[in-house]
């Protein structure tokens, strides 16, 4: 099973000066807080993995490969693997990856922020009462600082 919830900002603040006045000492803040971009949420029946609230850096083909291999489900790792390729990852960017929910629902909001140099996600999940005999992974793509 495979959903996507297409490319969504989730953090965007952006700092930066205007106006003629001078501020004295030169001094201009240029670096705006960094922006994390859902990518993708891929989904599969009983793959196994670990809820984890920081993302793990995917640099390189590599890097996906074996994150992906991590997975009980071979449909999952493989849709990983398809949606890291389609990816258009901007020079100064790099995708990363985090289980964000095990359970009998996909979650309905993924949000990342960026703190001391890692990718940190937080999964809003519908409460239910089912009981489902195999639970689903949910793993989100996204695009951070590389």
């Amino acid at each position: 099973m495979r959903r996507t919830l297409g490319a969504l900002a989730l953090l965007t603040l952006t700092l930066a000066g205007c106006g003629d006045e001078d501020s004295g000492d030169g001094d201009v803040q240029t670096d705006p807080t960094p922006v994390i971009t859902q990518v993708d949420l891929l989904t599969a029946t009983a793959a196994g993995g670990s809820v984890t609230t920081t993302a793990t850096e995917l640099p390189d083909d590599q890097a996906v490969r074996e994150y992906a291999a991590q997975f009980r489900n071979d449909q999952l790792g493989g849709e990983i693997v398809a949606a890291a390729e389609k990816a258009e990852v901007p020079d100064g960017q790099q995708l990363a990856a985090a289980v964000v929910a095990v359970g009998c629902e996909v979650p309905s909001d993924v949000a990342g922020t960026y703190v001391d140099g890692e990718v940190h996600v937080h999964a809003t999940v519908p409460v239910t009462d089912k009981k489902c005999l195999a639970p689903i992974t949910s793993v989100a793509l996204m695009l951070a600082p590389a």
